[in-house]
This record gives structure tokens, C-alpha cells and sequence, in this order.
């Protein structure tokens, strides 16, 4: 049986259907691997996907059976320390980047703008130093979702 979750620096995806589940454009191999899930457009997905070695087919959205993120060695070690921060708990680029061993803030940001599975990959828990920071999909959303799960609702 497969890991409910995994990381991969593997970057040829095959065919993957698109299609929007619970507000999110959500990007599903045909086996029912989650491959990408974010606030954008279904046509930005699409893009992403052929970007990324993807083929978006025609049909439904199959059962997602387990979610996999795509990236470069580098963006994987910062998604998978981002996995680590609580729900309801915040760390600031430069705290991230020191808990990795990075010397670059800015890098870290980088990293996590290129996040494909929004939420699973909470990025919105990195905040600046100085404020909230930046969120690739609108700091509108960033603040909801930190809001969401200080009132617990996202645990």
C-alpha cells in the first residue's frame, strides 16, 4: 500500500485529470494520486501541470487516495519542515530557514510560493518577521486560514 503522503523529486506526472472539489482547483492522477490543489483558476493549473510534465485528459475528478508534492530537493526539505509547524502556530521565514539549515530566508519564501498542495503544505503558517509576509495565493487568504485554525477550526 502507498503513504497517505509523500514528497518526490520526481517530476514526470502522466496523464492527470482537473477539476474544482471544496472551492479549490484540485489536479488528480487517474489513479487517484493528488498531485496538485490550490485557490487558482483551473486554466493556471493546467499550465502548471504541462510545466511539470503533466498531461490534463478530459473526465471527472477520481477519489484522491493519497497526495504527493512534486519539487527540487530543496523545496521538499522546506515542505516537509513546514509539515511541522502546528495548526494554529506560526514560524517566521528566518526561523525556518535556520531549522533547516539555511541561510536564506528569502529562499525559504521561494520555496514555499512554489507549494502545489495548498493547505496539506500548510506555507500560510510562515509568516515575516516583521507582519504576515507574502502567500502565493492572496494574504486575504493566508489571514483566513491562520484565523480558521487559531479558533480551531482547522484542526
Amino acid at each position: 500500500m502507498r503513504p497517505a503522503w509523500s514528497l518526490r523529486s520526481v517530476r514526470a506526472l502522466g496523464p492527470v485529470r482537473v477539476g474544482r472539489r471544496a472551492g479549490l482547483t484540485e489536479a488528480v492522477t487517474p489513479d487517484g494520486e493528488l498531485v496538485h490543489r490550490s485557490p487558482l483558476p483551473g486554466a493556471a493549473v493546467r499550465r502548471w501541470l504541462r510545466d511539470h510534465g503533466g498531461e490534463p485528459v478530459a473526465g471527472d475528478l477520481p477519489a484522491v487516495r493519497c497526495a504527493r508534492a512534486y519539487g527540487t530537493a530543496f523545496q521538499l526539505k522546506v515542505w516537509q519542515a513546514v509539515r511541522r509547524i502546528p495548526s494554529g502556530q506560526t514560524q517566521t521565514y528566518g526561523q525556518l530557514a535556520k531549522s533547516i539549515g539555511c541561510g536564506s530566508a528569502r529562499a525559504v519564501g521561494v520555496a514555499l510560493g512554489a507549494n502545489p498542495l495548498a493547505g496539506l503544505i500548510p506555507c500560510h503558517r510562515v509568516v515575516a518577521a516583521d507582519g504576515l509576509g507574502g502567500f502565493a495565493w492572496g494574504v486575504d487568504l493566508k489571514r483566513a486560514w491562520l484565523r480558521a485554525e487559531a479558533d480551531g477550526a482547522a484542526r
